[in-house]
């Protein structure tokens, strides 16, 4: 048997992890690679996290850990850019409203023109794929974040 076929992801305990990075980890990571959520849009988007007056940080282990969250947003908006955005399945959108540019969930569904049932149906899937999607780019991206992932525990099959 297929091997991804016995790993059961636990939707609802994954997209929780996905929000709590969002709220809780995400503008931690911002803060210390010198980054605004706006800078995700920008072309100009520097992925070496070393951000100060000068362009220089002269501690290492400043810089040290500057790069690391640099990496660690790189790869968040990586993976944003990597997510579905279909007009059926417009997750890269979704993510990068709510989390990126702070719109309230109404404002969203209204612009994207969907009822509010149905809306929140695409966020939690879109937050699903950002999951799965991460851990490619967290790795490309050479990012230190965790899993966001939270799998079925195996339960034994009975004889």
């Amino acid at each position: 048997m297929n091997l991804l076929k016995q790993v059961k992801l636990n939707k609802a305990a994954t997209v929780k992890n996905v929000k709590s990075f969002f709220t809780n980890d995400f503008e931690h990571y911002l803060n210390l690679s010198g980054k605004h959520r706006t800078d995700l849009a920008s072309p100009t988007f520097d992925a070496s996290g070393v951000t100060n007056h000068s362009g220089v940080n002269h501690q290492e282990q400043n810089m040290s850990i500057n790069i690391d969250a640099g990496n660690c947003v790189q790869a968040v908006n990586d993976t944003i850019a990597n997510c579905t955005n279909t007009r059926d399945m417009p997750y890269a959108t979704i993510i990068y409203y709510y989390y990126i540019k702070r719109l309230d969930d109404y404002k969203i569904y209204e612009r994207l023109g969907y009822q509010k049932a149905q809306y929140y149906r695409l966020k939690s899937s879109a937050l699903l794929e950002f999951a799965e999607r991460l851990d490619y780019w967290r790795q490309q991206d050479q990012a230190d974040l965790p899993d966001l992932r939270v799998y079925e525990k195996n339960k034994p099959v009975m004889q």
